[in-house]
């Protein structure tokens, strides 16, 4: 994966030009592959709204008129209902619209915790592999393999509405298969900038590509809410839309972009045995990172996932506003995530401190202030509505830290030739503690009372503080000797040792 060839920044010399350059192209197309990503993540469950029958008949308040079932179809052969969508509901407040007919599918809660779950059984195969072969073949072709698979299987969804029986393994399949493809995502684009970035600029760059992450995640909830409340089978428009938008990402993608600033020579094969997994295993700021790394994503997916159920239920908030509230949460994670990204990038340029202070600082942010989030939330209830949310919006907006200038960006700064294999390892384990939760929560938590809540907040408050602790005692972003791109320098003269970050820039 490129030439074998060096440039390192001379000390007191401007970086390359960021904008316009190739480097700023390369971000937003990774910005717009996360959105994509993000989108086919969530789409499902946002469309498992209107795509389950949750109603029975039932009459209004005032006895005068029947409302009209959509449960009309009572066929142990047949678990999907058909509705005519001639016949209009009376009292209905809100028309839907659209050329297709509303079809729905009788799914018990079983089936669609297991439809939800399974990308997430798909995602935790592919995180270490997908690292693997970002170095081996590039990012590029990672990338492309990786939303053109997803696509495809999201585009397969829409053949459930012209089935004549629901086929819920083969629905179940296509979502392991997008989890699969997605799983090498975060992996490949550690990769990816391990050799397109200077250390002064890394920070700017992930962020900028990971703010696709939230706003995929809050577009995607809108248009989904939107989707399903106006227009009749909803969800079909939903998975359309997230399917076509990754095909001509597609296009842009393998037409515009490059797996290294020189891709003319040979790439860097490597082979799992070849990585020096002791070192790996036996480094302190290698070890400290995985812990953080495991810690906040360990709360961060289990709220993710929670956040609606915590709003609604616990704090009594009506669900109509639950979606805003959300979205203007994902809002707040995606400004902070490129805010946080181009500061500690101007910190470090500009030497008002060292890049692991940086890194240090904002982690120690990312950690420890979800510790008091969790506090608050031990004393949030109904009768504290306001400051419940007010909480969550914290939560949601120092998570962004992680994303653009703390641990996730940190991978690439102590382990470049092995950013990507280190941190599909850090993820695969991240996202069996984050299954791990909602284990716990479902053993612990009976009724949606604070009670049951508390004893959830506590745990993640603990591992929160555990793992900006072990960071902010063993953390660092200087590259580890045996980690480093085996490269001709050059041009190489070093003010300290936190500018000896590989680079393979050419502009």
């Amino acid at each position: 994966m490129g030439t074998g060839k060096t440039i390192i920044l001379v000390d007191g010399e401007a970086p390359p030009r960021f904008i316009p350059s190739t480097r700023f192209t390369l971000a937003l197309l990774v910005f717009f592959a996360f959105i994509i990503q993000y989108s086919q993540r969530v789409n499902l469950p946002i469309a498992i709204i209107c795509m389950v029958s949750r109603t029975e008949s039932t009459e209004n308040p005032l006895n005068t008129t029947k409302m009209i079932s959509t449960n009309i179809v009572n066929d142990l052969n047949r678990n999907f209902i058909d509705v005519p969508t001639t016949t209009k509901p009376i009292l209905t407040t809100i028309q839907k619209r659209g050329f297709l007919k509303d079809k729905q599918f009788n799914w018990s809660e079983l089936k669609q915790q297991a439809l939800l779950g399974g990308y997430w059984s798909g995602y935790i195969f592919t995180q270490v592999p997908g690292g693997w072969l970002a170095t081996s073949i590039g990012p590029k072709w990672v990338y492309a393999c990786s939303l053109s698979t997803s696509s495809v299987a999201t585009l397969a969804l829409t053949i459930m509405y012209f089935m004549s029986s629901t086929h819920f393994i083969l629905m179940f399949i296509l979502r392991f298969i997008i989890g699969v493809a997605h799983g090498v995502l975060f992996p490949a684009t550690i990769a990816l900038w391990s050799v397109w970035a200077v250390a002064q600029e890394r920070s700017t760059l992930v962020s900028i590509g990971f703010c696709g992450t939230q706003f995929g995640t809050s577009l995607t909830m809108l248009l989904g809410g939107l989707s399903c409340r106006y227009l009749y089978s909803g969800w079909m428009y939903l998975f359309l839309l997230t399917s076509i938008l990754g095909f001509i990402w597609l296009a842009l993608w393998v037409t515009l972009t490059a797996n290294s600033p020189r891709h003319t020579g040979k790439k860097r094969a490597i082979s799992l045995a070849s990585i020096p997994w002791k070192n790996i295993a036996t480094s302190k700021p290698v070890v400290a990172l995985i812990i953080t790394h495991m810690s906040n994503l360990f709360g961060l997916f289990f709220f993710l996932t929670n956040l609606s159920k915590i709003i609604t239920e616990l704090y009594g908030v009506p669900s109509q506003y639950t979606g805003f509230i959300l979205a203007f949460g994902f809002f707040l994670t995606l400004v902070t995530s490129l805010t946080s990204g181009i500061l500690a990038d101007a910190l470090v340029r500009s030497k008002v401190m060292t890049l692991t202070t940086a890194r240090k600082l904002f982690n120690s942010i990312t950690s420890f202030v979800p510790v008091l989030c969790m506090i608050s939330l031990c004393f949030c209830d109904a009768s504290r509505q306001v400051l419940g949310v007010i909480t969550i919006l914290i939560l949601l907006a120092v998570s962004g830290l992680g994303y653009g200038s703390a641990y996730t960006v940190n991978f690439a700064d102590i382990v470049p030739a092995y950013s990507g294999v280190v941190f599909g390892i850090a993820n695969t384990f991240a996202s069996l503690a984050g299954f791990i939760g909602n284990l716990v929560a479902g053993i612990v938590v009976k009724q949606p009372i604070l009670e049951q809540w508390r004893k959830l907040f506590i745990m993640f408050g603990i591992v929160y503080f555990i793992g900006g602790l072990v960071f902010l005692l063993f953390g660092s972003a200087i590259p580890r000797k045996w980690a480093t791109f085996q490269t001709n320098t050059v041009k190489q003269t070093k003010a300290n040792d936190e500018e000896m970050m590989p680079m393979n820039e050419n502009e």
